[in-house]
C-alpha cells in the first residue's frame, strides 16, 4: 500500500491516512472497459494536507496497479458519503473538476489483507473527509 501511494504523490508530502477499499464498476467505463462480473477492484486511498489519491489494483492480479486517481480538494466539487449496513462500510462518491464522478468504499475490516488496524484507518479517513463536505 505504501509503495503505490508513495509513487503517486509528489516528493515531499506526506500522508495523514492511508488505507484500502474497493472502487465500484464505474471506473471501467472511464476506460471503457466492462469489470469481470462480480469483481470489484481493490484500491489504496491516501489523504495529504491538499489531496485524495485513489491507486487502483488488478482484478486478478492485485500486484499490479492500473490506474491512479488525484483530487485536489480545492478541485472537488461533489462529495458523498453513505454508510452501509452497521456502519461497517461506506461508499464514497467523489467528483473533481471535469472528471467523471468516481464511487469508492471503505471497510472497516481487513480480511485477506496485510493491512493492521484498518478500522482505526477508516475512522480516521471518514473523519477527514467530514472535513472536507463543509
Amino acid at each position: 500500500m505504501i509503495e503505490y501511494l508513495e509513487a503517486a504523490k509528489s516528493k515531499g508530502v506526506s500522508f495523514r491516512c492511508m488505507l484500502w477499499g474497493t472502487v465500484n464498476a464505474n471506473v471501467y467505463a472511464i476506460e471503457g472497459v466492462m469489470p469481470p462480473r462480480n469483481r470489484m477492484p481493490f484500491c489504496y486511498i491516501g489523504l495529504t494536507e491538499k489531496c485524495l489519491y485513489l491507486v487502483t489494483l488488478g482484478v486478478f492480479f492485485t500486484s499490479k496497479a492500473t490506474w491512479t486517481f488525484t483530487f485536489p480538494f480545492a478541485d472537488i466539487t461533489m462529495l458523498k458519503v453513505r454508510k452501509g449496513p452497521f456502519g461497517i462500510w461506506y461508499t464514497i462518491k467523489i467528483k473533481g473538476g471535469d472528471d467523471v464522478p468516481l464511487w469508492f468504499s471503505v471497510k472497516g475490516i481487513s480480511l485477506g489483507t496485510d493491512i493492521k488496524d484498518q478500522k482505526e484507518r477508516m475512522s480516521v479517513f471518514l473523519a477527514e473527509i467530514e472535513t472536507l463536505k463543509r
